[in-house]
């Protein structure tokens, strides 16, 4: 793979020239994101996203188990990084998909398992269904996260948010060069996109389902396609691992 980057507990790999301008997100309002998650070190440092989609249960993407679970926790039901009123969970267990493969991004998907229940809240924090169906091409499609806003960066204190257009496997493999099973590939114009620290975060559709797990990226929106874990593909797994 050349050009590309893996977003991993907020350390980026790249290859080629750096760019000033990514993400081109808004700030999220409070509640508008109830199955936002972000996997912090014990430190409080923020180094994935992830998902709610059930009572115990985390979605998010393999390369995110950088830290031993006993070094993890989960916050939930905020916005703000510096939220002190915001929920924190103790992790334990992070269970990877059997074959994923960091050289190629494949089978790049996981499942948080947390030591107590979620306090859900019509409010502020509720699960996310499963994904139906796989999106449509073309389809508008929401992404979230607290990944970096420029890069070289550091994680913003707000969620932010953006809409994005999903590309067809065809059209995604042939801009990219990649093999495109198991993943969604999505496409806004340069200066739009996903970036380190957005790792393991929702992609979601208009229902409200959970379509894909952010993936990876070629450095930081420079109008290269976003890769997505397909939930879709993978939803008999994380089924089989959820509590």
């Amino acid at each position: 793979m050349k050009a590309f980057i893996v977003f991993c507990a907020l350390v980026a790999i790249t290859y080629g020239a750096n760019t000033n301008r990514i993400v081109g997100g808004q700030n999220a309002s409070p509640g508008q994101f109830k199955h936002q998650a972000s996997l912090r070190s014990l430190g409080n440092s923020h180094f994935c996203g992830a998902s709610i989609i059930g009572k115990r249960t985390l979605a998010t993407a393999a390369h995110c188990k950088v830290y031993d679970v006993d070094s993890m926790i989960a916050v939930v039901g905020t916005t703000k990084q510096n939220d002190g009123n915001a929920r924190r969970y103790k992790v334990a267990q992070f269970i990877i998909h059997e074959n994923y493969t960091p050289s190629t991004i494949t089978n790049d998907v996981g499942v948080v398992i947390l030591t107590e229940d979620i306090d859900f809240s019509d409010d502020l924090v509720a699960a996310l269904p499963l994904a139906s169906s796989r999106p449509a091409d073309n389809e508008r499609v929401t992404s979230s996260g607290w990944g970096y806003t420029s890069y070289p960066g550091s994680v913003p204190n707000d969620l932010q948010w953006m809409q994005m257009n999903v590309l067809s496997q065809n059209d995604c493999s042939a801009q990219t060069g990649e093999i495109v099973t198991g993943k969604i590939c999505t496409l806004e114009s340069k200066g739009h996109g996903i970036c380190s620290g957005d790792s393991g975060g929702p992609l979601v559709n208009s229902k409200g389902e959970l379509v894909g797990i952010t993936s990876a990226a070629y450095l930081c929106a420079l109008g290269k396609p976003d890769f997505f874990t397909d939930v879709y593909y993978f939803k008999d797994w994380i089924v089989e691992h959820a509590v």
